[in-house]
């Protein structure tokens, strides 16, 4: 039986390139297809870039997925790295394609982010270390995505006065991240 190794960014459809049943050996279920519940791909994407921005809007991660059946849901897993600065009041949205999901009402940003903050990393005031960069995850289950043609999920700010990530706010080479979004197609 051929091995082949997968990269970083590279995924497998369980649910079209793997046929048969699953040996029981091993920790095999014997399963000849999957229940709900059940994960049936798994794609991941990074990225190093660093970014001080005062743009209102940047899109900071992008990863697409191709849903293998309409009654799916797609469980998103995002990591930020994230730095600090002197009231960094903004937010943070995922889309799905163009649609802002998994949102909610946040005063510091429009109301198409899941997270919002004022003076994020720096209270009590004084307390801003400008050499830390500290990760921001967030999870959310997609489960109305109905549609088995590929889909792309983006994570961008929104309204953010000043933004450091994959970095320090005191310089590119202070410090530094990879951020992540992992994206799961989950059986319906």
């Amino acid at each position: 039986m051929a091995i082949t190794r997968i990269g970083p960014n590279q995924s497998i459809n369980l649910a079209s390139n793997i046929t048969g049943t699953l040996a029981t050996g091993n920790g095999g279920t014997g399963a000849t297809s999957f229940a709900p519940g059940k994960v049936l791909q798994t794609v991941m994407g990074s990225s190093d870039t660093q970014l001080s921005s005062s743009n209102a809007s940047d899109t900071l991660l992008t990863k697409a997925i191709t849903p293998t059946a309409t009654s799916s849901s797609i469980l998103c897993m995002i990591t930020l790295w994230m730095g600090a600065d002197t009231n960094s009041n903004g937010g943070i949205k995922l889309l799905r394609d163009s649609t802002a999901i998994g949102a909610s009402s946040n005063p510091y940003s429009s109301s198409n982010t899941f997270w919002s903050s004022d003076n994020f990393l720096t209270d009590p005031p004084g307390s801003i270390d400008q050499y830390t960069v500290l990760p921001f995850s967030w999870t959310f289950l997609d489960t109305g995505i109905s549609t088995t043609s590929s889909t792309t999920y983006s994570v961008a700010t929104d309204s953010f006065t000043q933004l450091y990530y994959n970095r320090a706010a005191a310089s590119a080479n202070a410090g530094d991240g990879t951020s992540t979004i992992t994206l799961m197609e989950i059986a319906g």
